[in-house]
């Protein structure tokens, strides 16, 4: 069992997850969700799955979000999508990564929107939707290390 207790009390134990506990949670999901058929749940997991990786990441470096929002003089928190693509290009280039990497991070602008398209449209994720965010997913397991 990947999760660890946190705290007790009389209604019962918190349990806590790593990110990469739920990163690999999220991406179980996605691929599950393939399988049943529910391409919409799919389209989200694979997306948070992505989000997830890139928090631990940038947590993991030590970079300084907080710093990173007031040099862009950016209005949002931390860890927002509007930022997070921009902050995670930041810290690869600073740990050496190629320029042709971290181009492949343009994947985050179609998992966003289809996982938008998921939760709020009335129009419903086509499995090549999910398919093309399972590989998307790949692509921001693969390069963001």
């Amino acid at each position: 069992m990947p999760y660890r207790i946190r705290a007790a009390n009389k209604i019962g134990v918190c349990f806590y997850m790593s990110y990469s506990d739920k990163v690999a949670e999220n991406k179980r999901v996605a691929h599950k969700c393939m399988e049943i058929k529910a391409y919409n749940a799919g389209v989200t997991r694979a997306y948070y799955a992505a989000f997830q990786h890139i928090k631990a990441y940038l947590k993991g470096k030590g970079f300084d979000y907080k710093a990173f929002l007031w040099q862009n003089r950016s209005p949002d928190r931390e860890f927002s999508h509007g930022t997070l693509k921009k902050a995670v290009t930041n810290c690869l280039m600073a740990n050496g990564k190629k320029p042709a990497d971290v181009y492949k991070l343009m994947v985050l602008n179609s998992l966003y929107a289809k996982r938008r398209k998921a939760d709020y449209d009335k129009e419903n994720i086509l499995e090549l939707e999910l398919k093309t965010s399972l590989d998307d997913l790949t692509t921001v397991l693969s390069v963001v290390v």
